[in-house]
């Protein structure tokens, strides 16, 4: 269903799903064919067939914006949920200022490095290898069949 009235929906249609519309069996076999599915849906205590169907919905429709919901007090308690205090939003909006803060920040690793030792520069003579022919002899013959 849809609905273009009120305030939030001033000029625009808003969709209003009660749960994701059901996804192809191809889709669902693709999504349920990664691991974690399972356990983000337990994670978030959602059904797993509501959960596919979620991820299938947005990846069928990339568009669309995940739906952003306000409940009062009162009907947060009804179902069962402690609303938030002021002071614990804004502990949380602080966390993940900082969060976003030190992933800002460059690591120790984007230091340049350090230049390398140049060991041309000291002098010396290469070291010379000397062959083992009984050596060559053996890895050639390893290498080929022998023949019967």
């Amino acid at each position: 269903m849809s609905n273009g009235a009120g305030a939030a929906g001033a000029g625009t249609d808003i969709e209003q799903l009660d749960a994701p519309p059901p996804i192809s069996a191809e889709l669902r076999a693709k999504i349920l064919a990664d691991p974690n599915i399972a356990k983000m849906a337990a994670e978030l205590e959602m059904d797993l067939d509501e959960f596919v169907n979620t991820v299938g919905y947005y990846m069928n429709n990339p568009g669309v914006e995940p739906a952003f919901l306000v409940v009062s007090d009162e009907n947060l308690r009804k179902m069962g949920v402690e609303p938030p205090t002021a002071e614990a939003i804004e502990a949380s909006v602080r966390a993940s200022v900082e969060a976003f803060k030190a992933g800002q920040s460059p690591s120790g690793f984007d230091d340049a490095r350090k230049k390398g030792v140049d060991l041309s520069a000291q002098g010396g003579e290469a070291v010379k290898i000397k062959a083992d022919p009984d050596l060559e002899d053996a890895i050639k013959k390893g290498r080929t069949p022998s023949k019967p």
